[in-house]
């Protein structure tokens, strides 16, 4: 028996070695040197995530690979970013339809980001929620997302600013004696819920408490599951995706608790308005578009021949992920930065008056989008949130050569440096790395853009100790700091 196992020792090492022979040898960036195997650049990577890539950066250029959590990754910079977006060797579809400066190339590629690589590379979304039963769901979802949401975002701009205004009327109120908000972080998040499901879901739906209380937690869920289960990625990214399914497969799913609950509402709210014209009109029946669920609805009909109210529910969690939780995260942001700089907020008021008149007047969507000056302070406090590494692509093909020689091997995850991106002068101007809040002048229509000037308008707000909060840097991104901010009615 001893005589066999060592047998088979010598064969699979054997196996390893012929297999490290034939793989053909590429010209691969500088890897950064570590001293413990197995372990590599984790522990430095995890306490200080900034200073690392800073110092390789630095040291070896716009482009190097690193090793930790027993895999090697490869960073890159500056050019090399566009040609990684365009090339159709990676995961990413080519985006050479969306003009020539890296900047768009960022702006267009955002949403397929989180869908395609931030949840499916590093936590296993897909296969809790179930969509990995539908082929091409992620490329469904951006594309119609893509067509049918943005496309369309003008037609829901006045429900947005109604949504926003309504919900931190209700849920900030009247501050004519300053208030203290101990939590801003879940206010906001509520808030935004309630934005989105009317947007997603339509008017019936986003007034259902236990639909607008999925919109709200269903992400937190995820998050704080994802917390627990990071501790697995320094063993191995594929010990932390299958540790991540564990949590959820075993006991009382709240994933499912959220999909079944809005397949619930769902399969009343369609029968209640739409199944008698189903039932006249057959297979050429559509669903006439009012809301963003109509157009999903078509798009099931279209993929199945009819309503597949779990596969829309699929999507539905997936908006809620990609809209709530980044909205509002980068509204909590954002605030952050305007209660802690009181350098800005004279000039932020005064284009308010000058463009919308006294505090007493409502502010019109039209008036929102002129505010320059609150766009930019809005983009400059997105551009400096602290992501260091973004955008990972896995390698397809069996080899990708870089225009300036070096090559990276089939499934290779490739990360932009978005630390260098966002510090580059030729792209954001003089002193890259300090806050300059009216750095932009270009209008581009969020969200948080209209609540941030609702909030400004309606509330002095401040920090306890009129600093800005500082804004945590992990293993896994960003955790927007929420300390107590206090708010007063002008």
């Amino acid at each position: 028996i001893i005589g066999l196992s060592h047998a088979l020792v010598l064969f699979v090492v054997g196996l390893v070695i012929i297999h490290r022979f034939r793989r053909p040898k590429l010209n691969e960036p500088p890897l950064v040197p570590y001293k413990y195997p197995f372990v590599g650049h984790s522990f430095e990577f995890k306490r200080n995530p900034e200073e690392f890539i800073k110092q390789c950066h630095k040291k070896y250029g716009d482009i190097f690979s690193f090793y930790a959590s027993r895999q090697i990754y490869t960073v890159v910079s500056n050019d090399l970013v566009y040609e990684l977006f365009r090339s159709s060797d990676f995961s990413f579809r080519s985006v050479s339809d969306v003009g020539s400066t890296i900047a768009q190339a960022f702006i267009v590629i955002a949403l397929r980001y989180l869908f395609t690589s931030l949840v499916n590379q590093r936590f296993p979304f897909y296969d809790i929620i179930g969509s990995t039963l539908y082929p091409d769901f992620t490329d469904n979802l951006s594309a119609m997302l893509k067509d049918s949401l943005y496309g369309h975002l003008a037609d829901y701009q006045t429900r947005i600013y109604r949504e926003l205004r309504n919900g931190i009327d209700q849920l900030i109120g009247d501050c004519k004696e300053a208030k203290v908000i101990n939590n801003p972080e879940y206010i906001i998040r509520i808030i935004i819920a309630r934005t989105v499901a009317n947007v997603v879901v339509g008017e019936t739906l986003c007034r259902d408490p236990e639909v607008v209380e999925t919109f709200a937690t269903f992400a937190t869920v995820l998050v704080q599951s994802r917390k627990l289960s990071d501790f697995a990625y320094f063993i191995h990214p594929s010990v932390h995706r299958k540790y991540a399914k564990l949590i959820f497969n075993c006991g009382d799913n709240p994933v499912q608790k959220h999909k079944d609950l809005l397949i619930r509402k769902l399969k009343f709210v369609f029968e209640k308005h739409h199944q008698r014209d189903r039932q006249q009109h057959g297979n050429e029946w559509t669903c006439a578009v009012n809301d963003l669920i109509d157009r999903i609805i078509n798009h099931s009909l279209e993929l199945f021949g009819q309503v597949q109210y779990d596969y829309i529910a699929c999507y539905l969690l997936s908006l809620i992920l990609a809209g709530i939780h980044t909205v509002s995260a980068n509204v909590l942001n954002t605030l952050n930065d305007f209660a802690g700089r009181p350098e800005y907020w004279e000039d932020l008021r005064e284009e308010q008056e000058f463009i919308a008149g006294d505090v007493e007047s409502d502010l019109s969507v039209r008036q929102v989008n002129e505010m320059k000056k609150l766009d930019s302070f809005v983009k400059e406090s997105t551009r400096l949130v602290g992501h260091v590494l973004a955008f990972s692509h896995r390698v397809m093909s069996s080899s990708y050569t870089f225009k300036n020689g070096y090559q990276v091997p089939k499934d290779r995850l490739v990360f932009v440096n978005h630390l260098a991106y966002m510090s580059d002068p030729s792209l954001h101007g003089d002193n890259p790395e300090t806050f300059s809040g009216f750095r932009y002048v270009e209008k581009i229509h969020l969200p948080r853009l209209i609540a941030m000037a609702i909030l400004i308008r309606k509330y002095e707000i401040s920090s306890l100790d009129g600093k800005r909060p500082k804004n945590i840097i992990g293993y896994g991104g960003i955790i927007i700091a929420s300390a107590p901010l206090k708010f007063k009615s002008r």
